[in-house]
């Protein structure tokens, strides 16, 4: 009696080692910063300093349907919002969330001091500065989740994380999107970025290949409505034409494949501000099709190099591309 237990023990041990190498680590990390200097009605001085990020980490699985599955396992770092107030920019404040206020402390000290030594044009300005510390609330089961699809599609996105001040239920006036604006920004991934083959066929891949036309007004208007209040009610993207990202492999090897498209389309967005420039990186693993990297940015800037620039980036951090 005690070999076949013996024997069924083994058997369920290696399924559930099956079932846990099935799963991947993967980082998705954003950041959009930004700013500019100019003067209202030729008088009064305007500076505006913006800088918003997020990092999460998730386990992914492959779910029957064929689609990926990405759930919250946890959050690295402290999410933040650091931004100038007021025209003239003479205040600062600095939004935090993490599930630890002590850790939150000393990264927000880490990044003011960070921020002072990087933007001294805006730092020697300001007087004052105000802390806004939150802490993360998961109100549902999955706490943040979403899906990948097998031709690069992001959906299926559910959120059900919470900001909430340390003093709550008080509120301080200033939007705080930062996890909500994770769905925005996936979904300007969602267009292909291979020649019409499957990866396999990747030794037979033209030189260089036109991505779809792309035209990311809408994106941006559900993104701005999210970033600032003054934003969503002042300000509405059209942009004036679509353009194309340029497909080419940058590198391949025996493990990997990477995919690179890019474009300088110089096309504007709202008055003078222009996408100058739009890069798309995108790297699998030959064997299986598994996503290494998926990685997309977008320089907007005026005739006067004021602006800024978005960044998301998905990528794989298992132990084997940690060492890399």
């Amino acid at each position: 009696m005690k070999k076949p237990c013996a024997i069924a023990l083994f058997l369920f041990s290696s399924l559930v080692a099956e079932a846990g190498a099935a799963e991947s680590r993967y980082c998705l990390e954003y950041r959009i910063c930004g700013s500019a200097i100019s003067r209202v009605l030729f008088f009064f001085p305007l500076r505006v300093y913006y800088d918003t990020s997020v990092a999460v980490h998730f386990t992914s699985s492959v779910r029957p349907d064929g689609k990926t599955s990405f759930m919250l396992e946890k959050i690295p770092r402290s999410a933040y919002l650091l931004r100038t107030l007021g025209f003239g920019g003479k205040t600062l404040a600095i939004l935090s969330v993490d599930v630890d206020e002590a850790r939150a402390k000393l990264f927000r000290e880490s990044l003011l001091a960070q921020w002072r030594q990087d933007a001294p044009e805006f730092s020697a300005r300001v007087k004052n500065v105000k802390q806004f510390p939150h802490l993360l609330a998961k109100t549902g089961v999955e706490g943040l989740s979403f899906t990948r699809d097998s031709e690069g599609r992001y959906g299926d996105i559910a959120l059900n994380l919470e900001n909430r001040y340390v003093y709550y239920p008080a509120r301080t006036g200033i939007y705080f999107n930062i996890f909500p604006m994770l769905g925005e920004l996936l979904g300007m991934l969602n267009h292909p970025f291979l020649p019409g083959m499957e990866i396999a066929q990747i030794r037979r891949f033209p030189i260089a290949w036109d991505g779809d036309w792309l035209d990311f007004s809408a994106d941006m208007n559900r993104l701005g409505g999210q970033l600032e209040k003054v934003v969503k009610s002042l300000v509405t993207v059209g942009q004036k034409f679509p353009f194309r990202l340029k497909f080419r492999v940058h590198e391949t090897g025996p493990e990997a494949v990477e995919i690179c498209g890019e474009a300088h389309p110089d096309v504007p967005i709202w008055k003078n501000f222009m996408i100058r420039e739009a890069f798309r990186r995108i790297r699998l693993r030959l064997a299986d099709g598994t996503l290494v990297l998926d990685e997309i940015w977008i320089g907007i800037r005026n005739n006067k190099g004021q602006g800024g620039f978005g960044r998301l980036q998905l990528k794989l951090i298992d132990s084997m591309e940690e060492s890399r």
